[in-house]
């Protein structure tokens, strides 16, 4: 405790203690019309009566949104892998620093988180990434018995109109046959990117994601039977990588091998050995997917090797070049054949249909024309 004489003659007594909740340090005061040191223990007693009081009176329902949203981030981080954290830092900001800065969560309804996706100008994504946090900290507050309903789950997303440039980017996302080889092919004829090649086209057969190819260890491989298990994904966040569990449960799965994968597996792990064997440096490991130093191949660097040789061919292709785009290249392959969406989720391990399905629904070229020879053909007879 601590007195202030103010101008008045009295004196103002302070006394400061820790929010139960927030850990944040307040004060109350008193003013008596003395300082000596009767008043000074009749001045301790009613700062701690008050303390008491607004303890009391903050009970878990006046807990505000940003304490709570903080309290199962910290959970969250602990519980999923860190491409996750780090792909949903941005909409946890945005969250922190906009969303209901100084509200008690109880007071948090529908209509006041379907004001704030309305007034923002975020993307789609950026609205998915901010609904899932929504979600999962009034999930929380409700497990803590603060709530007794989650207002964010009976708020839904607004369906925007989509863009001429949202509509012409979901034929960005895959390579057709004349992209895909004349790619590959320039990967393949440069030393330094030959391995690049080797995963590019093994996605662009096996339809895994990039994290899971790479997370491929020899134990995984069973070319007897022509099995490959899906079990894991190397997390990318930094050079420290290391293996964890698949994206989804549905994600951690075992593929049957084409015999063009198999040639490529086979082909790394002889590169591999003859370079164990012939360099000192090379890292001891059973990853099959390396790079040229041993180590297993980064998706920033195996990104940017992508669209370096994209620039060396002579008609560069005009889409947006990731490790994502072989998986998707797969899909549209699949569809093009008429190989059945279920077939194809579990090809490739998704969770559900509704990413599988605005590829598989995306009609390619060779579909278009196909279409178009069938209804030639009925013109025709028609005559």
């Amino acid at each position: 405790m601590w007195s202030e004489q103010l101008d008045n003659g009295k004196y103002k007594f302070f006394e400061r203690y820790k929010d139960p909740y927030t850990e944040k340090w307040r004060r109350v005061s008193v003013t008596l019309a003395s300082g000596s040191n009767r008043a000074k223990k009749e001045a301790q007693k009613l700062l701690n009566k008050k303390i008491e009081k607004v303890i009391q009176k903050l009970s878990s329902s006046d807990r505000f949104f940003n304490d709570i949203l903080d309290e199962w981030w910290g959970c969250y981080q602990k519980t999923v892998r860190r491409s996750s954290v780090r792909a949903r830092t941005p909409a946890y900001k945005r969250l922190s620093e906009n969303f209901a800065p100084g509200v008690p969560i109880r007071n948090i309804d529908v209509a006041y988180i379907k004001k704030y996706i309305t007034d923002t100008n975020y993307t789609k994504s950026q609205l998915d990434h901010i609904k899932v946090i929504l979600n999962g900290t009034f999930d929380y507050a409700q497990e803590l018995k603060i709530i007794t309903d989650n207002p964010a789950r009976s708020t839904t997303l607004p369906k925007r109109p989509l863009t001429i440039d949202e509509m012409q980017s979901a034929a960005d996302k895959y390579l057709e046959t004349d992209e895909l080889n004349p790619l590959l092919k320039e990967l393949y004829r440069i030393p330094r990117t030959y391995r690049a090649g080797l995963l590019a086209e093994f996605m662009s057969l096996n339809g895994c994601r990039i994290g899971e190819a790479v997370a491929i260890q020899k134990h995984n491989y069973r070319k007897e039977s022509r099995e490959l298990d899906i079990h894991g994904s190397l997390d990318s966040v930094d050079k420290n990588a290391r293996k964890e569990l698949t994206k989804t449960a549905s994600s951690y799965r075992t593929t049957y091998l084409t015999y063009r994968e198999i040639e490529i597996i086979d082909e790394l792990l002889e590169l591999n050995e003859l370079a164990a064997s012939s360099d000192p440096d090379w890292s001891k490991t059973d990853y099959i997917f390396l790079n040229n130093r041993g180590k297993p191949v980064q998706r920033n660097s195996f990104n940017i090797t992508l669209q370096k040789a994209n620039s060396r061919l002579k008609n560069p292709i005009q889409k947006t070049l990731s490790s994502h785009i072989f998986r998707h290249t797969l899909v549209s392959m699949l569809a093009e054949k008429n190989v059945p969406l279920k077939a194809i989720m579990a090809r490739v391990g998704h969770k559900d249909s509704r990413t599988t399905m605005q590829i598989y629904t995306h009609v390619t070229r060779n579909m278009k024309t196909n279409v178009a020879d069938i209804l030639d053909a009925i013109a025709k007879d028609r005559k």
